[in-house]
């Protein structure tokens, strides 16, 4: 009597629970390196390209804080990446208060 008891739990509650758990971490973890190879490549372009400023540039840009500018606007389009694929996968739309946009 016991078994059915649990074969119908097992049936009903924890095997569709075991495979959307799943289909997060397998969705997660391919837009975790997609983001990041994305990410990387766009911070080796900026790189590349300031590789030939000249130095009075470079250091006015230090002195205005530009490396921290593209660290935040680098941080923003990655939460915004996960936000998205977050909604995507659960249906819902979140949005972080009043900055998550439409």
């Amino acid at each position: 009597m016991h078994f059915a008891w649990l074969f119908t739990l097992l049936s009903t509650a924890i095997v569709p629970l075991a495979k959307k758990l799943l289909a997060a971490l397998g969705v997660g973890m391919v837009s975790y390196v997609g983001i990041n190879v994305v990410i990387d490549q766009a911070r080796a372009e900026l790189m590349s390209n300031m590789a030939g400023i000249p130095l009075d540039v470079a250091q006015l840009m230090g002195l205005f804080k530009f490396d921290i500018a593209i660290n935040i606007t680098l941080a923003a389009v990655t939460t915004r990446m996960v936000l998205a694929g977050v909604n995507k996968i659960s249906g819902a739309k979140k949005g972080l208060g009043a900055v998550g946009g439409a």
